[in-house]
């Protein structure tokens, strides 16, 4: 074989080589496996970046929340700054740049921070991507200033078992503490007022109250008042339109005899409605002092009106009560800071003081039940019974007869009354005799003694006992059973939920019902407290950190 032939020759086999390693795949799956596993671990790791990223941040911003509600606080003594760069440091934090602003004046707070933190890449670098810059901002503020606050406390019969009255004291009094530590008695600067409103089946308005309220004149021997069902649509209770009053009366003593000298003086032991301050009103006040010691007076008695107890808590909260404020700080009795209030309500005629929280705290271990009056026909103007001053002469006027019964002999109830004395068509045989008020004899008797004492031997004289049944058994009357009241305090507090009046509800154990309308008039789930014993103290602890909290606002 030539030369040339074997070049040719190996030349062929060079090309068969050649193409045969062309066609050749064996090793393509590993290079693609190598390329995946390359992009996999990129993607891994870009994740495990963002997961780095997310938690520092989310640390960083929990922690930059945390330090400025605690720095916002007005409690705090320390510098608000300083405050926030701890909770930094005591973090665990690294790498973070951080800038606090403060602002802080005599009754407000504000703490805005900003924080930046750079995380290092561990994977994202191999994209070009060397650190991650994590961001945190925050604001809160804490304002202590035109805080209205009413109390509406139960005093019913109910609060004196268990210790309950007791408890409800303890508590009361440490949350007036609480929301007093806001005013500035140095500087006489005050911010936070209180109206301290107990109630049972009566609420005793008091003399401060009825000194700047209009009350009806039937009497001026005590200050309960009521309410018609319409009064309960609004929140307002204006000092100048009259406040229908409860009458004087006792409600269900029985006859008390004693000598014939005193026999019609004053016999009214047991009054429906107290004669003196306890229990009463306690308006708008920032002593602390004079309200403990209002509140360590009250003790427990009588059924419960929780719907009269909240119109009156939220009627001293309306701008309309204004005019009263007024007067009350004219005389001293009211601190001047307090003489423009209760302040409006926000509203497109009226401008609202931003700074404002209005707030009822009602609390019962009840529910509703009847309230009593006399009924509008005897409350007042001039009643059956007539008197003649000179004689010494009673005639009692019988409607449904249209006679006078004139009993003969001495009217101490007990001697010369008999079957056979006269009736006629004119008191005292139509001397000038003078019809008593009405007032005048609640004054002194129970509606058993009226009936028996000036009509039970009348109507045996007359034998007609229907006036007597009357005068006995329907003087007084229910003006309002639990159902009415129910309704009035489902509307009261409906009136002040719309005009964003906070309501705290706190139902001690109450029965179901109590608890019922009571949930209905916290302004929402986390207003309302069910609560058990000393827990009760816990409930107004809880009310006052909400008033005083702090407000994440950004």
């Amino acid at each position: 074989m030539t030369a040339r032939t074997k070049q040719t020759l190996q030349n062929l086999r060079n090309r068969a080589s050649l193409s045969g390693f062309a066609r050749n795949e064996d090793g393509t799956i590993t290079i693609f496996s190598v390329m995946m596993f390359v992009l996999m671990i990129g993607i891994g790791g870009i994740a495990i970046d963002v997961m780095r990223y997310e938690t520092q941040r989310v640390q960083l911003q929990y922690t930059l929340d945390r330090a400025v509600l605690a720095a916002a606080s007005m409690r705090n003594t320390l510098e608000p700054e300083s405050v926030v760069r701890n909770y930094f440091e005591i973090s665990g934090l690294e790498n973070y740049r951080l800038t606090v602003d403060v602002d802080d004046n005599l009754n407000a707070r504000t703490v805005s921070a900003n924080a930046e933190m750079e995380i290092q890449s561990t994977f994202m670098h191999m994209f070009g991507v060397r650190a991650l810059t994590s961001p945190a901002s925050g604001i809160a503020e804490e304002r202590i200033g035109n805080v209205e606050i009413s109390m509406v406390l139960d005093i019913s019969g109910s609060m004196g078992r268990n210790g309950k009255l007791a408890n409800m004291q303890r508590a009361a009094r440490d949350f007036v503490t609480r929301m007093m530590e806001a005013n500035d008695p140095v500087e006489d600067d005050m911010y936070v007022s209180i109206s301290i409103v107990p109630y049972n089946g009566r609420v005793n308005a008091g003399s401060t109250i009825e000194s700047v309220f209009t009350l009806s004149n039937e009497h001026n021997e005590s200050s309960c008042t009521r309410f018609s069902a319409d009064d309960y649509n609004t929140t307002a209770i204006h000092p100048d339109q009259p406040i229908e009053r409860l009458a004087h009366f006792d409600y269900d003593n029985r006859n008390r005899y004693y000598s014939d000298e005193n026999y019609y003086e004053n016999h009214i032991f047991d009054p429906h409605c107290q004669t003196n301050d306890f229990g009463a009103i306690m308006p708008w006040s920032q002593d602390e002092s004079a309200m403990h010691a209002h509140i360590n007076s009250l003790s427990a008695g009588g059924w419960t009106a929780i719907d009269l107890g909240m119109n009156w808590g939220v009627g001293l909260l309306d701008p309309a009560a204004r005019p009263a404020v007024q007067q009350l700080a004219a005389q001293g009795i009211v601190h001047d800071d307090f003489s423009d209030r209760p302040l409006n309500y926000p509203g497109p005629e009226t401008p609202a003081d931003e700074d404002t929280m209005k707030v009822v705290v009602l609390m019962t271990d009840g529910e509703n039940t009847n309230q009593y009056d006399v009924v509008q026909a005897f409350k007042r103007g001039p009643s059956t019974v007539y008197y003649h001053e000179e004689d010494d002469r009673w005639s009692m006027y019988y409607p449904d007869r249209d006679l006078y019964w004139i009993p003969y002999g001495n009217h101490d109830g007990r001697n010369g009354y008999f079957a056979t004395e006269p009736y006629d068509d004119d008191p005292n045989d139509s001397h000038e005799s003078v019809a008593i008020a009405w007032p005048e004899f609640w004054d002194s008797r129970t509606a058993r003694m009226l009936a028996w004492d000036f009509f039970g031997r009348g109507s045996q004289a007359l034998d007609d006992w229907d006036y007597y049944d009357i005068v006995r058994y329907r003087s007084i009357e229910r003006y309002a059973r639990q159902r009415d009241a129910d309704a009035n305090l489902i509307a009261i507090c409906d009136a002040a939920h719309a005009q964003d009046i906070i309501v705290f509800a706190i139902a001690f154990e109450a029965p179901d019902n109590g608890r019922r309308v009571m949930q209905h008039c916290a302004s929402s789930a986390s207003h309302y407290f069910d609560v058990e014993g000393l827990e009760i103290s816990d409930a107004f602890a809880s009310i006052a950190s909400a008033i005083n909290r702090l407000r994440l606002v950004q």
